[in-house]
């Protein structure tokens, strides 16, 4: 300990302490800045209502994910589920890092739900964002809570931000000129909000 505190108070201990503390301070700001990046380079796009009965898809640019095709499997059982439900954004991604896709979905669903006291009313149902999850065998899927979502313009990215096993979604929306932005994780079989910013204007 005696050897360790007199090099620290010599020049060249003073030094490698300053650069280390510099170098971690590098690296943090390197790893800000690149978070900062993800979240704010959400770009522009628009976002048409994916009906079902069409060739029509949600319009992305940049990396928005893409809406998967009508006859999509995990969209049928979707489907199965909700049939009232109009679709409105349906992206895949394997989400639980088993190797079997899951869906991210934001519907407006006519039926009254427990956050229906709270949420608006938008063309006769009410906005909501949910994940098919596979069980594992690529067959059979749970489908999540059904919580409030954006009510217009909604976008998902998909990203691996904190670089571990799963996969995050951005959800992406607006209100009028209010924008917000929640990024999500499957936990459980439920999207968890790690972070959002302005969603609860939305």
């Amino acid at each position: 300990m005696k050897k360790m505190m007199t090099f620290f108070k010599s020049f060249k201990g003073r030094a490698v302490l300053i650069a280390v503390i510099f170098l971690t301070g590098f690296f943090i700001r390197t790893q800000l800045d690149h978070l900062y990046d993800v979240l704010n380079n959400i770009g522009t796009g628009e976002t048409v209502v994916y009906d079902g009965e069409s060739d029509e898809r949600v319009g992305r640019e940049l990396d928005y994910a893409e809406n998967v095709p009508d006859d999509n499997k995990i969209l049928m059982k979707f489907k199965e589920l909700y049939p009232d439900a109009k679709i409105l954004v349906a992206c895949e991604e394997d989400l639980t890092n088993d190797g079997c896709k899951d869906l991210v979905l934001v519907v407006n669903n006519p039926h009254e739900d427990e956050h229906s006291a709270n949420t608006q009313l938008i063309d006769g149902g009410y906005i909501r964002l949910c994940v098919m999850v596979d069980s594992g065998d690529g067959e059979n899927y749970e489908c999540s809570e059904l919580v409030p979502a954006p009510v217009e313009n909604q976008r998902i990215k998909f990203q691996n931000i904190d670089e571990q096993e799963e996969i995050e979604f951005v959800l992406q929306g607006q209100k009028g000129s209010k924008i917000g932005y929640g990024i999500f994780r499957v936990m459980e079989g439920e999207p968890v909000s790690l972070f959002d910013q302005g969603m609860e204007e939305c």
